[in-house]
């Protein structure tokens, strides 16, 4: 079994998170993003925007303004019709994906 590379990651004030697999996704909240770590870690909170970090991590997915999903952690797509689509994570919690970016994530997901 090999191991999945590491991604180097700098985040200024938090030294101790340097791989980007330890993310399981990223909550945009105006100029500052909410960092949700895998396990149950307090989520960390960064002033840079989902933009900058959409450039830094770029197999990550964006499915909505305000939110990107490491496509590690999707456990299963739920779709509910054409325009109702989530993302269940491994830590069980579900996401909605934005209409417009329906295909996008769905075309994303499907080439892992």
């Amino acid at each position: 079994m090999t191991a999945k590379p590491e991604i180097p990651l700098r985040i200024p004030g938090y030294r101790h998170l340097q791989n980007g697999l330890l993310i399981s996704r990223l909550e945009g909240n105006g100029n500052y993003t909410i960092v949700h770590l895998q396990g149950d870690h307090k989520p960390l909170l960064v002033s840079q925007t989902l933009k900058r970090f959409e450039s830094i991590l770029p197999h990550f997915i964006r499915i909505s303004k305000s939110m990107m999903v490491n496509p590690t952690v999707v456990q299963q797509v739920i779709r509910e019709d054409a325009k109702v689509v989530y993302l269940k994570l491994t830590n069980g919690l579900c996401l909605p994906i934005s209409r417009r970016r329906i295909p996008e994530t769905l075309d994303r997901l499907g080439r892992l």
